[in-house]
């Protein structure tokens, strides 16, 4: 479940990225990111995604599909469902059957809005060449973070994730759309849509 939430809140800061990078110092591109957020509706990712343990285990490639909307997501893997409205988060494990209810109230950048306006206060950005950005915060939920853009065209290609453990998280973007047409519940979890199963409430 700890991996699954880390999966969870790197592919939100991907969505956040995605929308901001332009040519300028590290510091400058993390600043738009914020301002460029605020001036989306909503967005949409298609990814692949996959874990390399050490130098020799990589995990199998899986592909997602992620939603964003201000501090509500969703997140649609082949296992996994996660599903936020802002303060209600539902993780739905497929093969298990079951739903876990959780809260938002965490850590500072543990929801989307929180990490992504806490970015340019908290860590700190280098180019290391013209095409990777590094955000680090030794104190930060996220202590290291590896950005892949496109500076010709503006855009985010992929991020990496470091743990504290040498074990690395790599996500690579297929596809973006912004300004979707999504409906009042589409961030909400129907319970009564999936009546076998069974419902853990950890509120």
């Amino acid at each position: 479940m700890k991996k699954q939430l880390t999966i969870t809140a790197i592919i939100l800061f991907v969505f956040s990225a995605s929308m901001a990078f332009a040519q300028g110092d590290a510091s400058g591109v993390v600043k738009k990111i914020t301002k460029s957020f605020r001036d989306k509706k909503n967005a949409e990712i298609i990814f692949d995604y996959h874990y390399v343990m050490d130098s020799i285990t990589k995990t199998e490639v899986q592909e997602g599909t992620a939603y964003l909307q201000g501090e509500s997501y969703k997140i649609l893997q082949k296992e996994q469902q996660t599903v936020c409205d802002g303060s209600t988060i539902w993780t739905y494990l497929i093969e298990e059957e079951e739903v876990v209810i959780s809260s938002t109230s965490f850590g500072d950048d543990n929801t989307p809005l929180k990490m992504l306006t806490s970015l340019d206060k908290y860590y700190t950005a280098t180019f290391i060449n013209s095409s990777t950005i590094v955000l680090a915060n030794p104190e930060g939920q996220f202590k290291l973070l590896f950005l892949t853009i496109d500076p010709k065209k503006n855009t985010l290609k992929g991020i990496d994730y470091v743990a504290s453990d040498g074990s690395k998280m790599i996500i690579e973007i297929k596809e973006l759309k912004f300004e979707q047409d999504l409906k009042d519940d589409f961030f909400t979890f129907d319970e009564k849509a999936y009546p076998e199963v069974d419902v853990i409430d950890m509120r």
